[in-house]
């Protein structure tokens, strides 16, 4: 999870040939999770936490995080900005679980979403989080 997207972008644009497609395919095959809990769990492994660790920081029901992490349930957007916190995500790991989730990015005209993205720019928690959309009259996580 190491290269930039940009980069791999930029890669890609340059190729020309199906054989260096192919060697471009082959060399992302395995290197970048295809489903959130693949995704999750490279983030856990890359910040030394456990599934353990996360859930007791998330507060979310331990099996339901079990199940969130072999697959079997899907978290809705809140939740998984909950993990997000839980596991001290930089917004673009936090976007990057959301968009591979397939529940929509953090936007920045959304006044909701502002706040979501001020909270994890400035490492607060998520009772800080709730504390300023309760101020601001506006749906805290759930």
């Amino acid at each position: 999870m190491t290269d930039k997207t940009k980069d791999l972008m930029d890669k890609l644009m340059s190729t020309e040939t199906p054989e260096e497609l192919g060697n471009y395919l082959e060399d992302i095959r395995d290197k970048y999770p295809k489903d959130l809990s693949s995704y999750l769990k490279a983030i856990l492994e890359e910040k030394g936490l456990s599934i353990a660790d996360m859930q007791k920081r998330s507060g979310i029901d331990r099996t339901y995080i079990y199940q969130i992490m072999d697959g079997s349930k899907h978290p809705k957007r809140d939740k998984i900005i909950d993990i997000a916190f839980a596991c001290k995500m930089t917004l673009t790991e936090c976007q990057r679980a959301l968009e591979i989730a397939k529940e929509g990015i953090l936007y920045a005209k959304s006044r909701r979403d502002a706040l979501i993205i001020y909270a994890i720019n400035n490492n607060l928690s998520v009772m800080d989080l709730n504390s300023l959309l309760e101020e601001y009259d506006l749906p805290q996580l759930q």
